[in-house]
């Protein structure tokens, strides 16, 4: 399958730590050109700076940008076409979330998560489909979470209900792009040794009961993400895979 990503335009959003940047290395590694996203410059740079050192001059390009304002998530898919020349895979993984009670999910709470988590989302693969419809060809995997899937009780009702929108936006345009030879997809993530993961409660983490018996790895997401991504998923659009140790079966 590695041979599949040879000098494809991969750009990866929320990639400077975590799933994102596992994601990031996994199509490096591949021999793809990739496009790291992520808020904070100072942490993309030393990303960058340690992701060289592992890989040698390998074609990694960085780009800055708070998703807050979602229009940038369509800046920075533009600026990565200026750059490579093209966009083979888009990969949208920036989000944001805390587990919190939904009496502590105000208005504001909820349209900043919004903002990063579904918006975003929606302005970078708007911008990459039209880029894609033109040659009839392209991949889109969006992130989305196991919390996307059941009532929030793992997460806040803002994050859950950003992600199963992000669900329904897979659906919607996977059915729409598949003409022009566009396959999207999306994978659910349960709990991922992540930052994010270290927000849970002490007690919540104790009572998770996954049935695989621990958290999982950002790399065994990338290795989903990049199954889907290659020929070997050509005949797989619309449907999103839960990697999650079980925890979802009911």
């Amino acid at each position: 399958m590695a041979h599949q990503f040879y000098d494809k335009k991969v750009l990866v959003t929320g990639s400077s730590r975590g799933i994102g940047r596992a994601i990031a290395e996994y199509f490096l590694k591949c021999g793809a050109i990739v496009g790291i996203h992520g808020r904070n410059t100072s942490t993309l740079l030393a990303t960058s700076k340690e992701i060289s050192l592992q890989y040698g001059n390998c074609p990694l390009h960085i780009f800055p940008a708070d998703f807050t304002m979602p229009q940038e998530a369509a800046r920075i898919v533009n600026q990565f076409v200026e750059k490579t020349g093209d966009i083979d895979i888009l990969v949208n993984n920036a989000g944001a979330g805390k587990a919190v009670a939904f009496r502590a999910v105000t208005l504001e709470r909820w349209r900043t998560t919004s903002s990063v988590n579904l918006e975003a989302t929606l302005e970078a693969s708007r911008t990459a489909y039209s880029i894609m419809r033109k040659k009839n060809k392209g991949v889109i995997i969006n992130i989305a979470s196991i919390a996307a899937h059941g009532p929030g009780k793992w997460m806040g009702a803002d994050y859950a209900a950003a992600k199963a929108a992000i669900v329904s936006i897979t659906k919607t345009l996977a059915f729409e792009s598949a003409r022009y030879g566009i396959r999207v997809n999306a994978v659910s993530p349960g709990f991922i040794e992540t930052a994010m993961t270290t927000t849970l409660p002490e007690a919540t983490k104790q009572n998770l009961q996954i049935p695989m018996g621990r958290l999982g790895y950002p790399e065994e997401i990338a290795s989903v993400v990049a199954f889907l991504a290659s020929e070997d998923a050509s005949y797989i659009t619309g449907e999103v895979i839960k990697v999650d140790g079980g925890i979802s079966i009911k």
